[in-house]
């Protein structure tokens, strides 16, 4: 399973529905509870109650007995359908804590989790997080159990999280109900901290772009199906986020919402993240002290002749000449959207500053060569580097890369301390 890596090769072409047994179809209906955005000293419990009323989350540190458990109360939304987020404050930086959801002091074996907060900003360390994208409730689903096993610190999904094809909000919320009813994603979402932006087929429909008219209704259901950190910034719309997790930062993109058709005439005027998004990515990342920082896109750089960063010359050298001219160095590509994973290097002479490593992470629920990949980062070292793992859904390790920070700098020119 073994893959040789590609470079600069242009390739062609907490929200769950539970599937009840007859006994578990008595309990109370639940779907989640799902861990969201997760900080040093905060945590996110999202669940959605179609028939409930007052959901309690009890929570605790792991290691302490259940006397110790504090119980807070879920802010419902009764305006659109029924969302529940409960926001917990005052925890403690990298520390593991378990939780029980209840309903009128009801409870349910399903209803339990646990979560790790995250470690302090900035704070040197060692971690593995997942990243995955393209799933269907019809396709294999082992590949979960799988990601389960390497016990990520958290799992970014990147698009087509669900197979909507459609902006509709009813469309939408039946499509993803019915991926998050599939076992075992519904307990590695109860888990695992799980952050998500989406593509083509969970904003619209396929090869979809910011001339959608119903992309406004869409980007008001992916926020109640999500439970990110932020999405988008006043005056610009979108589903890009920042989330730092120790001392590497992950700039996660919107490529749909503000994006131009992928026929328009390749020039200067076409668009992948609009210059509003783009100027939040400069200043961002010009900001960030992260040892590495981590771009991530549902589309990838060039996987695809059309439906990639490849027919958007303008934009895809304007952010790698953002990072040429600012000197940024520990930077790395994520991506999803081929239903394949594989980790390419785009090469200097490509990128105007030194090789950039891509890892495409796709098809994880999509058939017999379902993947995903890993990132293991340790900043630790006197060279810091991240450990790439691609993982097919029977364990097999498909493909196994390291690389070092100093592989990630300029070749001349005075050192940057970004």
């Amino acid at each position: 399973m073994r893959r040789r890596p590609w470079r600069g090769i242009l390739l062609l072409p907490l929200l769950v529905v539970v599937t009840a047994s007859p006994s578990e179809a008595r309990s109370p209906e639940l779907h989640g509870p799902m861990v969201g955005h997760v900080g040093p000293d905060t945590a996110v419990i999202w669940a959605y109650q179609p028939r409930l009323r007052d959901l309690r989350l009890n929570y605790r540190r792991a290691d302490l007995p259940r006397s110790a458990s504090r119980s807070i109360p879920f802010s419902t939304d009764t305006n659109g359908p029924r969302m529940a987020r409960a926001q917990i404050t005052g925890l403690e930086p990298d520390t593991a804590y378990v939780y029980r959801v209840t309903a009128r002091g009801r409870r349910d074996a399903r209803w339990v989790g646990r979560f790790r907060t995250a470690p302090p900003v900035g704070r040197k360390g060692a971690f593995t997080m997942a990243v995955a994208s393209c799933m269907k409730p019809t396709g294999e689903q082992e590949a979960w159990s799988v990601l389960a096993v390497q016990e990520p610190a958290f799992q970014l999904l990147l698009g087509d999280n669900a197979y909507a094809d459609t902006t509709h909000r009813g469309g939408l919320w039946r499509a993803h109900l019915a991926m998050r009813g599939k076992e075992p994603f519904r307990s590695v979402i109860g888990r695992f901290p799980t952050y998500a932006v989406w593509d083509d087929h969970d904003f619209a429909d396929d090869n979809s772009d910011g001339t959608e008219p119903g992309k406004l209704e869409s980007l008001m259901t992916f926020r109640e199906l999500w439970a990110n950190p932020s999405g988008g910034i006043p005056g610009v719309p979108g589903a890009f986020f920042q989330l730092s997790w120790g001392d590497v930062d992950f700039f996660v993109l919107d490529v749909r919402y503000h994006r131009s058709p992928n026929e328009a005439r390749n020039n200067a005027r076409k668009r992948m993240l609009g210059d509003g998004q783009f100027r939040w990515l400069r200043e961002r990342m010009l900001a960030s002290k992260a040892t590495f920082k981590v771009i991530a896109s549902g589309s990838t750089l060039k996987g695809k002749v059309d439906d990639s960063w490849h027919p958007f010359d303008f934009a895809r050298k304007r952010v790698f000449k953002m990072i040429a001219d600012n000197r940024l160095e520990g930077v790395l590509w994520l991506s999803g959207d081929l239903h394949r994973s594989l980790v390419g290097i785009h090469p200097a002479s490509e990128t105007g500053f030194y090789d950039l490593i891509e890892v495409i992470s796709s098809g994880i629920s999509g058939g017999p060569d379902a993947t995903f990949a890993t990132l293991a980062f340790d900043t630790t070292a006197a060279d810091p580097s991240v450990h790439i793992r691609v993982l097919h859904r029977s364990g097999l390790v498909a493909e196994e890369r390291t690389f070092t920070r100093s592989q990630m700098r300029m070749a001349t020119g005075p050192e940057t301390t970004r």
